[in-house]
């Protein structure tokens, strides 16, 4: 395995970042690594051939090359890349760390991995990319130059990073023409690294402001249409009306728009991206994929390791269950137990045995039917967790779900915590084998916590709060009378008893009929079911403060 890294006065971080390589749980004979500095003017060439003198006995080879000039981020990596020869190449930041198993992980991945993906995108701590990926394959869009792992032949077939993108968006640029020519780029929550690249969260830095906004109008000539494009100076004069990022930023802009007009023949020349049909580019503003909330997050691994019980209710479709344990299986926290239980007769257990055998599942099924709320309960009751998490059997996880959820908790009084969630419209088309249609991932419910609010309607996901066993042991569970709103009413009661944690993070999807029929059925359901409710609420007696009360007049929730 190649790794490969840019300097350019990086003094600071340079002893760090190979100290980590030398830390890994990993053959470090099978490595070589090759360091470009930019032409730096600090001690960072020095500080690179001491790590060399320091480090290269242990490792395959370790080289350094010194531009005479600086070249911009993705030439050099060309220059650097050149030199290696191993199937596999790396390419990290110098501000990046690797934590002991970082590459274990990633070459885990890549082994089991078919061969259409070509690119892995490792995540980055203490602030996770929060573009969207695919929480069943976790294939994504496009990859971040800061932390990947790529195939040498195809970054060899498509000519590497483009040399007209100085810096920013070459990362997408270099992802998009991998995909147009039929790879897949795949995302690997396990392969975390450190990366170092914001003092501040939601620091605004000069030029990946700058160029950013610039380099996304080049993308649009290369990846979009006229459409695109002129969509991109709609925004470009809402920037130049808007308030600067910072003080010059307008001026800098014009003067990086007025420079781009040399480059828009390359990148209009089709030559240099292929022509897979299932490849499109998305140009969402200036972004390039969706993106889940918690940017700026401080992710941090939980030092403890409690026992985690998921709760799962299903009710005769292990087509449908098997994408949900999928998700489970893709867990970043390991200690979980996984209870399902089946309302009715059981029709998944040779499907958990036979494909699920690695995960750690207590199933049981009911026999005769129960319903929803009964089979909750049997299986919080069943459950050996510290912690519980419902997750039907329709519903998803985001890699990180219950390692967020585990170090909020570890780091509250509360009882319970939870995250943010994409509401995902579906449209069924076949039950076994499963076939659906998805919508948009719309990120509805956003909401502090805040006990008189929930007290009206409920905002929180039945999949994105965890909480403790022991307010089931003590307050009991899911009221069996109620086949629908039984986890508000739940949520409910337990905030008589304590406070909710709030992480302001998307870290799971929930499903909802996107057929308008369905849909409105649902709706009628749950209406009648809010008649049930809010009289059983009336016996309900919940204490708030003085500031709860201005705080909902304030909002109108009376």
């Amino acid at each position: 395995m190649d790794l490969v890294y840019v300097s350019y006065n990086s003094e600071k971080w340079i002893d760090r970042c190979f100290a980590s390589v030398m830390k890994s749980d990993y053959d470090l004979k099978s490595v070589s690594v090759y360091a470009v500095d930019n032409a730096s003017s600090d001690s960072s060439v020095k500080k690179l051939y001491e790590a060399k003198k320091k480090y290269q006995n242990q490792l395959k080879s370790f080289e350094v090359i010194t531009a005479k000039t600086n070249m911009g981020f993705g030439n050099a990596n060309n220059l650097a890349f050149r030199h290696g020869s191993s199937p596999i190449v790396c390419f990290f930041n110098i501000d990046t760390e690797l934590l002991a198993d970082t590459l274990k992980n990633l070459k885990t991945d890549i082994k089991t991995s078919d061969k259409k993906t070509a690119l892995w995108e490792l995540r980055q701590f203490p602030y996770e990319h929060p573009k969207l990926y695919d929480a069943l394959t976790h294939e994504t869009s496009w990859s971040s130059g800061a932390a990947f792992a790529v195939r040498r032949r195809v970054y060899e077939k498509i000519g590497g990073f483009d040399k007209y993108i100085f810096m920013y968006a070459e990362d997408v640029d270099l992802s998009w023409r991998i995909r147009s020519y039929g790879y897949k780029l795949k995302y690997v929550p396990s392969a975390v690294i450190m990366h170092y690249a914001y003092v501040t969260a939601g620091e605004v830095k000069p030029v990946q402001h700058v160029n950013s906004i610039v380099n996304n109008l080049l993308l649009r000539y290369r990846f979009g249409g006229i459409r695109s494009i002129l969509q991109w100076h709609k925004l470009f004069l809402r920037c130049l009306a808007a308030s600067e990022a910072f003080p010059g930023s307008k001026k800098l802009l014009v003067m990086a728009y007025f420079k781009h007009f040399g480059k828009i023949g390359h990148f209009l020349n089709r030559k240099y991206r292929g022509n897979a049909d299932a490849f499109h580019a998305d140009f969402i503003g200036f972004d390039y994929a969706g993106i889940r909330d918690g940017a700026f997050y401080k992710n941090e691994l939980p030092k403890e390791q409690p026992l985690v019980s998921i709760i799962v209710r299903t009710c005769g479709r292990p087509a449908v269950l098997r994408e949900t344990l999928q998700s489970l299986r893709h867990q970043t926290y390991q200690n979980i137990e996984i209870v399902i239980v089946e309302d009715g007769q059981d029709t998944a257990s040779s499907m958990l045995y036979e494909e699920f055998a690695d995960l750690n599942i207590l199933y049981h099924a009911t026999g005769d039917k129960v319903g929803r709320s009964r089979a909750g309960n049997m299986a919080m009751s069943l459950a050996h967790g510290k912690y519980l998490n419902f997750l039907d059997d329709d519903d998803l996880f985001y890699a990180d779900h219950v390692e967020v959820l585990v170090y909020a908790l570890l780091h509250t009084d509360q009882k319970a915590a939870y995250a943010f969630a994409f509401q995902t419209p579906i449209e069924v088309k076949s039950a076994d084998p499963y076939v659906y249609k998805l919508g948009d991932y719309e990120g509805i419910h956003k909401q502090e916590f805040d006990k008189i609010m929930l007290c009206h309607h409920n905002y929180i996901p039945i999949q994105s709060i965890m909480f403790e066993k022991s307010l089931f042991d003590e307050y009991g569970g899911l009221d069996e009378s109620l086949d629908m709103l039984e986890d508000w009413d739940l949520w409910v009661r337990y905030s008589l008893h304590t406070d909710f944690a709030c992480v302001r993070k998307t870290t799971s999807i929930y499903r909802v009929p996107m057929v308008r029929e369905a849909s409105r059925e649902r709706q009628e359901e749950l209406d009648r079911a809010l008649v049930t409710v809010r009289e059983k609420h009336k016996r309900y007696i919940q204490t708030v403060s003085v500031c709860d009360v201005a705080m909902m007049y304030q909002n109108k929730i009376y």
